[in-house]
């Protein structure tokens, strides 16, 4: 097959959304293999190797049905994560918007975190970590915690007092 042949057989094809779309779509299931991914970041992925914006409709629609993308599952995931890191909800929540999350999703994941711990009780366990009492106030802050949680974590926490005199 010569090489103006082959030009015009890939056009067909292109043209027909076959070989394109196979294409587009194993370089999602790259991306999203790499790590959790919103809708958003995998249509800006799309964007970014010059799919026009009606084809990135149509792929998000098939990576939808195929299960590549879900901004439920993913959102959640995410929550999950920072949460077991001693993120407090104000800054997880930033963190998902950040991401490109939709507010439906954060929603979700908010309601689902809210089920597993409250902030307080994220908070106590940052403050359960070795460090004096200044440490644990910049650690929790950092977090995104209240500073009236803040206080009220460390104020119960006597063995923070000892242990910074100790250093």
């Amino acid at each position: 097959m010569s090489i103006e042949s082959y030009r015009v057989v890939r056009h067909r094809r292109t043209k027909a959304g076959g070989w394109d779309d196979v294409r587009a779509l194993a370089a999602v299931v790259r991306y999203t293999r790499a790590g959790v991914r919103s809708v958003e970041q995998v249509r800006a992925f799309l964007a970014r190797r010059g799919h026009a914006p009606d084809h990135v409709r149509r792929l998000l629609a098939v990576c939808r049905t195929r299960g590549l993308v879900d901004d439920g599952a993913a959102a959640r995931l995410w929550a999950e994560q920072w949460a077991r890191a001693g993120y407090a909800w104000a800054a997880i929540r930033l963190k998902l918007a950040a991401k490109g999350f939709v507010e439906p999703a954060i929603a979700r994941a908010g309601e689902w975190i809210a089920r597993a711990s409250d902030d307080e009780a994220r908070a106590r366990l940052v403050a359960a970590r070795r460090g004096g009492r200044a440490r644990m106030s910049r650690r929790l802050a950092a977090r995104g915690y209240e500073p009236d949680l803040i206080e009220r974590v460390l104020g119960s926490a006597p063995d923070l007092l000892t242990e910074s005199s100790r250093h």
